[in-house]
């Protein structure tokens, strides 16, 4: 967890980094608050790292935003876990189906995003198209798809994460009720 220190410390490191860059810093809610709030769930080496990952964009003329730092850190945790690339999940797919074949039980996959890619489209029909371009076409948009919202996920404020849940708690609970209330309840005869 990101001590108030660290931030100050990120902060510093961007008005060198980028001189046009001029956090407000004397208020009673000030940009130390602000990035302490959004970016204090991250340790501090992934901080430093993701800020340095950011500052270092060609082309970058501006400070980067907290989101975009979040953004950082959770792209480079997706490269540090051996995240692959669609191509190089339809490869893995393809020679799955080469060497085990497209019936013969469930397919392990180096990740759970392509497991589900799979499935969504069906091993054995991947395995037994006809149009394989169509086929890879559809799997490497689903893999976008599902990549994009595991990205998302990861990049999930903890704040965030903690009222969804509570949400759904909630909906089930009324959904409970509803079914109660809805349902008739089987009368007893005498």
């Amino acid at each position: 967890m990101a001590t108030r220190t660290d931030i100050k410390n990120v902060l510093a490191y961007l008005v060198l980094a980028f001189p046009n860059f001029h956090p407000d810093v004397t208020g009673k809610l000030n940009t130390v608050d602000v990035f302490l709030d959004l970016l204090g769930h991250l340790p501090p080496d992934t901080l430093q790292a993701a800020v340095k990952a950011c500052c270092a964009q060609p082309g970058r003329a501006f400070a980067p935003s907290p989101g975009e730092i979040i953004g950082a850190a959770a792209g480079m945790h997706a490269r540090a876990s051996g995240m692959k690339t669609a191509g190089e999940a339809w490869a893995e797919v393809l020679e799955y189906i080469c060497d085990h074949g497209c019936h013969n039980g469930t397919p392990e996959f180096s990740s759970p995003i392509i497991k589900k890619a799979v499935q969504a489209i069906g091993l054995v029909n991947i395995g037994m198209s006809e149009d394989q371009m169509a086929d890879r076409a559809h799997f490497l948009k689903i893999y976008g798809q599902l990549y994009e919202r595991a990205m998302a996920d990861a990049a999930e404020l903890p704040a965030v994460t903690q009222y969804i849940e509570t949400q759904r708690q909630i909906a089930g609970g009324v959904r409970a009720l509803a079914d109660k209330w809805t349902h008739p309840r089987l009368e007893v005869r005498q």
